[in-house]
């Protein structure tokens, strides 16, 4: 079992033209005896693998349904953005854009069934571990620590999905699984669950080092582990307590902003040194390619990144538009734009296709009237939408960046200004350029910066942004915010920084104002570039609801017990 993770976890990283099935291959046991996985070092390491597998989509995710297919990319993008109307999506996925989602939306239960997957397994593992001797590892009790630290850590990590989406959710813990425990009652308060993903990554944190275990990226490190306690402690307001340990990150000197924001979304460019923590989608192209006619082929389902970010005019589904809000939000010489969208009339630097070229003429596009703007992310191959809808990709879940931005959060709330604006002007610099100057790659689609530029004051930039959108938020979190919504576009966590940082509403009110523009249909020109905004801020849809599937057969948890507005 140790040969799948070098396997999935770094030969993956070398982006070959295998077949993902040819170092996924592993014996096959139809009959196991109950405690085989605790009866060797080798075969305890092999059911972490089996946790760490969870990251992935399978396909019993995908025979499952509730859109397993998409586990790994969708939800995750929809429900961390859609809500803030930055990014947007037709069909069936433009009720996370409008605030009409329900109990019964497909991508709750999605993602509620694939964290408590994850942390049934790793509660299997725990209970089991604590049975076994130490002489049983070839580190001794160093080594059991090992295997626990993470196994927890990868238990935290799908708590705190779970909290960040549904606040108050059950708290399976070791030896519990859905299958055993297939009811239990949400806490009382939110502190129970966040207390137990505290305590399981600071125990992560102080067993695990820097850097992965036998070099495989794709385990969870030290960094992992601060990084997110910080992240839960700063939900709880514990700013004080959460400071200390991104400045552990930060003064470790393990990771680096990437000098060209536009490298860490290139395909063959797998756990980068910004990756605190990231996850590498690989396809190769060829046996294993799903099309729209052909989804059963399992190990690509999970890449279906091209089909949702590509334009429609280049069939791309629709699930994944950028607004002309968000467009138009960024400074002159901010480079992260032309880094990850493509708007009408220009030009994929990637594909050669220019929005508009075929049949797309307008800035909103499609029946339902979607900004003609795609993101340059993930829509870096060509799309074919009958053969090939796939391509490899990284999934940033914790980056560099991301640490930079919260240690400047963490800052200024704790009276610290100076390190604040100290974090946000490194983040800017490397947004506008400076730290391309003396790269050397002609070749790359987009031309690397020449020549070090002066970087706009963030604090006078920001003061002039909130008198002019008449913000009441500081400007410090305003400016912390907004750097997010230029560096997080379209990736995992800009609706829950703002929800948290209690900017949401404004955001939404102020950016996207209701009633402003021309009505969809009304404009045969679709000459309006605004989002046109009809429903009113409702404060009870910040916490999404728990799946309706789960009320019906928890025994525990019945519809009083849903979250307000549901």
């Amino acid at each position: 079992m140790k040969k799948i993770v070098i396997s999935v976890l770094s030969v993956v990283l070398l982006l070959s033209t295998n077949s993902c099935k040819d170092y996924l291959e592993v014996d096959h046991y139809d009959i196991l005896p109950g405690d085989f996985m605790f009866q060797s070092e080798e075969n305890v390491e092999g059911g972490l693998i089996g946790c760490y597998d969870t990251f992935y989509p399978s396909k019993e995710d995908n025979e499952a349904g509730a859109d397993g297919s998409m586990w790994g990319f969708k939800p995750q993008y929809m429900l961390s953005n859609h809500p803030t109307l930055d990014t947007q999506a037709s069909g069936w996925d433009k009720a996370y854009c409008t605030e009409d989602w329900t109990s019964s939306s497909s991508e709750f239960l999605s993602l509620w069934v694939g964290c408590y997957k994850a942390i049934s397994r790793c509660n299997t593992l725990l209970e089991g571990l604590e049975s076994m001797d130490n002489d049983l590892f070839s580190e001794g009790e160093s080594g059991k620590k090992k295997i626990e630290a993470q196994a927890r850590a990868i238990r935290a990590y799908n708590y705190l999905a779970l909290a960040k989406n549904f606040g108050r959710v059950p708290m399976l813990m070791a030896g519990e699984t859905y299958v055993n425990t297939p009811s239990k009652p949400r806490p009382e308060t939110e502190d129970e669950t966040w207390q137990v993903i505290i305590d399981d990554l600071a125990f992560g944190a102080s067993v695990l080092d820097w850097t992965p275990i036998n070099g495989e990226y794709g385990r969870v490190t030290k960094g992992f582990c601060l990084g997110y306690q910080a992240e839960a402690l700063m939900f709880q307001e514990k700013y004080a307590e959460a400071k200390p340990l991104l400045k552990q990150i930060i003064d470790s000197n393990t990771y680096s902003l990437v000098p060209c924001f536009s490298y860490l979304f290139d395909p063959e460019k797998a756990w980068q040194t910004e990756d605190v923590f990231a996850t590498v989608m690989w396809t190769d192209n060829g046996n294993n390619t799903s099309g729209v006619q052909g989804w059963s082929p399992t190990e690509d389902h999970y890449m279906t990144a091209c089909y949702c970010a590509a334009s429609m005019e280049y069939n791309g589904w629709g699930s994944l538009f950028v607004s002309w809000e968000c467009y138009n939000s960024f400074e002159e010489g901010d480079r992260r734009r032309a880094a990850s969208m493509v708007a009408l009339g220009e030009t994929n630097p990637w594909t050669g296709q220019t929005i508009g070229a075929n049949g797309a003429p307008n800035v909103k596009t499609g029946s339902e009237y979607m900004p003609n703007i795609s993101s340059l992310k993930y829509w870096r191959a060509n799309c074919d939408y009958w053969t090939t809808i796939n391509q490899p990709f990284t999934m940033h879940l914790l980056r560099y960046a991301g640490i930079l931005l919260n240690y400047a959060e963490c800052s200024f709330q704790t009276g610290d200004e100076t390190s604040g604006w100290d974090a946000i002007r490194q983040i800017r610099e490397r947004a506008w350029g400076n730290h391309e100057v003396g790269l050397s790659d002609p070749e790359y689609p987009i031309p690397m910066q020449g020549e070090t530029v002066s970087v706009p004051d963030a604090r006078t930039y920001y003061t002039r942004y909130k008198a002019e959108k008449g913000y009441s938020a500081d400007v410090w979190m305003i400016a912390v915010n907004m750097e997010r919504r230029h560096e997080f576009n379209a990736e995992f966590s800009f609706f829950y920084d703002l929800k948290r940082t209690g900017m949401i509403e404004e955001f939404i009110n102020l950016e996207y104002p209701k009633g402003v523009g021309t009505a969809p249909g009304t404009d045969a020109a679709y000459q309006d570039w605004r989002t046109y905004r009809t429903f009113d801020y409702n404060k009870d849809k910040m916490l999404y609801p728990i799946p309706y599937q789960e009320i019906l057969t928890n025994a525990e948890i019945g519809q009083e017990d849903q979250n307000p507005g549901y």
